[in-house]
C-alpha cells in the first residue's frame, strides 16, 4: 500500500520536504506527496510490475536498494487540475501548470537541488526518475542495507543522525 504520510520518514528528511514543498507553492507549482517511506514487499511488488506483473515498469530498484526503504525519498505527483476537488494525477513531463513557460517537472527538480535534495530527474536517462526526491545522509545503499540488517530502520536513521551531526559539528 502506497503510504503518503511524511511522519513515516526520517525525521531530517520530512523537515526538508516541508522546506521542499514551500518553495513549491512558492513557485504555484502543485504537487503532491505521492509516496514516501516504502516497505520490502511494497518494493518488490513495483519491481515485478512491467517484469513478471502486468503493467509498465516503475522501479529500477530491487528490495533494500531504494532510499524508499530507510524513509530518505520521496515521490511526487502533478495535480493536473488544482481547481477540482481532490488529486488529479498527472505526470506529464511537457506540464506547465503555473503558466511560466517552463516544464514543471523541470522545476520541481531545480527546487528540489536548491533545498538540498536529489532529484531523480538528473539521473541518466534510462533510469530518470522526474518524480523522485531524496537525500543519502552520507550513505551508500550497501550501507544503509547492512545497518538495516543489523539494527532495522532505528539502525538506518542513528547512523544518518550521527553524519547530520558530523556535517553540523565538524
Amino acid at each position: 500500500m502506497r503510504d503518503a504520510d511524511e511522519s513515516h520518514l526520517f525525521g531530517p528528511f520530512a523537515e526538508y520536504l516541508i522546506a521542499f514543498e514551500a518553495a513549491l507553492r512558492d513557485a504555484r507549482l502543485p504537487f503532491h506527496l505521492f509516496e514516501g517511506l516504502r516497505t520490502y514487499d511494497r518494493q518488490a511488488t513495483l519491481w515485478s510490475q512491467g517484469r513478471s506483473r502486468p503493467g509498465p515498469i516503475v522501479t529500477w530498484a530491487l528490495p533494500g536498494d531504494s532510499w524508499h526503504q530507510y524513509g530518505f525519498a520521496a515521490d511526487f505527483v502533478l495535480d493536473s487540475q488544482p481547481e477540482r476537488p481532490g488529486l488529479q494525477w498527472s505526470w506529464d513531463l511537457k506540464a506547465d501548470m503555473n503558466a511560466d513557460g517552463r516544464r514543471d517537472w523541470e522545476q520541481l527538480a531545480e527546487l528540489a537541488v536548491a533545498c538540498g535534495l536529489e532529484s531523480g530527474w538528473y539521473w541518466p536517462e534510462k533510469k530518470c526518475d522526474p518524480p523522485h526526491v531524496q537525500h543519502r545522509f552520507g550513505l551508500t545503499i550497501p550501507q544503509a542495507r547492512k545497518l538495516y540488517e543489523a539494527g532495522g530502520m532505528m539502525g538506518v536513521w542513528a547512523e544518518a543522525e550521527r553524519w547530520i551531526e558530523a556535517e553540523i559539528w565538524p
